[in-house]
């Protein structure tokens, strides 16, 4: 009985090591690292207070005995749900993000997210989704993950200052072969920021970023502060060209370890409808840690988008 017992142990403790070679918690980390380079702050957006429904007024033909007449007519409802998809294909330089043999490779994320915009609180916009991720690498297939992730997030313009937002999402990554857990975590966002307008074809925005992971496996809880700013440039009506720059430091709670990143990203997007838009982007990214995680990447590919909002 106890050799029966001792070797049930054993056939465990081996299937236990297997499992953890097959993935260290070193490779987690090039994974979901992608998945932040990708993270977007929501699905659909919120429509802004211009669109608020409710009743306006529509300036119609003078009257010469009576003047000027409006004629008032209800706006129709702003659409409240969305359908986002997104499909990015993209040259990375360090697909597994090391400081040293650094390998490229080229990368699809897909996506595709629905969420509910209520646009009866006044004064705030606000947004619950889901959104569901697909990463495939061309070459070293072995690592593609999905990702999952549920949230919330609520925004408000603090008089003329500022504007404030904040959400709460859970995101879980899992491998495509095997469809096993390898990270999860609940990501507590909050951002103030604000946009300066020169004319009517540029705006600079500026502001800072916080957010608290905490994450599984324990050692990549963290606390990130970011501040950024950039440019954005319309130089026709359907074109918009962008450049941003952030500066991030992450304190990881569990391990003496902390990150600084310089995050530089250039895009242009041209919008063919309301709902369809596609965009050429490239990055690039060096981060110096107190530990031996430094890397450099740069990225750069083409993307198409489709909102659907009803």
């Amino acid at each position: 009985m106890s050799r029966k017992r001792n070797s049930a142990r054993w056939c465990a403790g081996v299937a236990l090591c297997s499992l953890a070679s097959a993935f260290p918690l070193d490779a987690q980390e090039p994974q979901f690292r992608q998945f932040e380079q990708m993270r977007q702050p929501g699905t659909g957006g919120a429509p802004s207070q211009a669109q608020q429904p409710g009743l306006g007024v529509k300036p119609i033909e003078d009257d010469e005995e009576i003047g000027r007449q409006f004629l008032l007519k209800r706006r129709a409802g702003v659409p409240q749900f969305s359908f986002t998809g997104d499909a990015q294909y993209y040259y990375t330089s360090n697909r597994l993000l090391t400081e040293n043999d650094t390998k490229g490779d080229l990368v699809f994320v897909g996506t595709a997210g629905l969420a509910w915009n209520p646009t009866w609180i006044k004064g705030v916009t606000g947004s619950v989704f889901a959104r569901q991720q697909f990463f495939r690498y061309n070459t070293q297939d072995d690592i593609d993950f999905d990702a999952t992730s549920f949230g919330f997030n609520a925004g408000t313009q603090v008089e003329t200052w500022f504007n404030l937002s904040g959400g709460y999402s859970v995101t879980r990554l899992i491998t495509r072969e095997t469809e096993d857990e390898f990270y999860k975590e609940g990501d507590v966002s909050l951002m103030l920021h604000r946009v300066q307008m020169f004319g009517q074809r540029v705006a600079v925005p500026y502001g800072y970023t916080f957010d608290f992971f905490h994450a599984s496996p324990g050692e990549f809880t963290r606390v990130t502060h970011g501040i950024f700013t950039g440019v954005n440039w319309a130089p026709a009506a359907k074109l918009m060209v962008q450049f941003i720059y952030r500066f991030q430091l992450e304190d990881y709670q569990s391990a003496t370890r902390e990150d600084m990143a310089h995050i530089v990203s250039a895009s242009v997007m041209y919008t063919f409808t309301p709902w369809a838009s596609a965009r050429i982007f490239t990055s690039y990214t060096s981060n110096n840690s107190s530990i031996p995680r430094d890397y450099d990447v740069a990225n750069g590919g083409v993307g198409v988008n489709l909102v659907l909002r009803f």
